[in-house]
């Protein structure tokens, strides 16, 4: 089992568009065919975001009755989950590697991750996960009816985001950002007006593929705004503070190059 360990080579973690898709569909078809109680399996890791663990923390709020805390570790904790989920993923194929979905152009989902079904009529495991055994909620795959796509946040609100210098402030507005994608991707059924995608509820967003491509995102764009702001700037309160059920710190999650992986450049990068 991978322990989120740093290697000698470092991750570059491409838009999807560019990455590696093969090896990732692999990784996940894999991951996803593992028994749901084995510790290398879909299931089991994506449990930690929401249902049954809950571990995940959202706002200032972590645990399955929302424990309200006076700090939010919501980057730094889904960074190391990240951490941990990608090596997961390398286990099955050591080529893959987290891409980031960049919702800022607007196009919606990206091709790789809205095919229901591959060549020779195989699943796609980039298009739904499977889901344990919930409350009232049997073992099934993962839906989602994502809305318009001229909905999705626009690169300026992004870039006004990535202007600010206080951690707290950045965190908040991106936090925002975060949880509109989320329920615009998990939507809303059309011919069942009451069912909503899983993307849009904690319990078991984590359990669609989509969710690792538009973390993936989320945390590159923090690593953007430590570039312009500093890597090191979080309250120093902060820098201690454990991310359960991981093995790190804040201190230890800030910089990504000591945590193995690294961003292509991008456009949002000014000089």
């Amino acid at each position: 089992m991978a322990n989120g360990d740093s290697n000698d080579q470092v991750i570059l973690r491409l838009q999807v568009e560019q990455a590696d898709v093969a090896s990732l569909r692999d990784a996940y078809a894999k991951m996803q065919a593992i028994s749901p109680t084995d510790n290398r399996s879909w299931v089991y890791w994506a449990g930690y975001h929401g249902f049954p663990n809950y571990y995940c923390w959202h706002h200032g709020r972590t645990g399955a009755n929302g424990t309200q805390f006076a700090y939010n570790l919501f980057l730094p904790w889904h960074r190391a989950y990240l951490v941990y989920w990608e090596h997961v993923a390398r286990d099955q194929n050591a080529r893959a590697a987290l891409s980031w979905w960049d919702w800022t152009t607007q196009t919606g989902v990206p091709e790789v991750f809205a095919q229901p079904v591959l060549d020779a009529g195989r699943e796609n495991p980039l298009f739904s996960g499977p889901t344990p055994d919930m409350p009232d909620d049997p073992p099934r795959r993962t839906r989602r009816w994502p809305g318009d796509p001229a909905a999705l946040p626009a690169p300026s609100r992004i870039d006004a985001i990535l202007d600010l210098t206080s951690f707290e402030d950045f965190q908040t507005q991106i936090e925002d950002v975060h949880d509109d994608v989320h329920g615009w991707t998990g939507g809303v059924n059309p011919d069942s007006p009451g069912q909503g995608g899983d993307m849009g509820v904690i319990v078991s967003a984590a359990f669609d593929p989509l969710f690792w491509a538009h973390h993936c995102m989320i945390d590159r764009l923090w690593y953007l705004w430590q570039l312009r702001q500093g890597v090191t700037n979080i309250p120093p309160a902060y820098l201690r503070l454990p991310l359960a059920p991981f093995k790190y710190t804040v201190a230890q999650v800030l910089d990504i190059n000591q945590l193995g992986y690294e961003y292509a450049s991008s456009a949002m990068v000014r000089g």
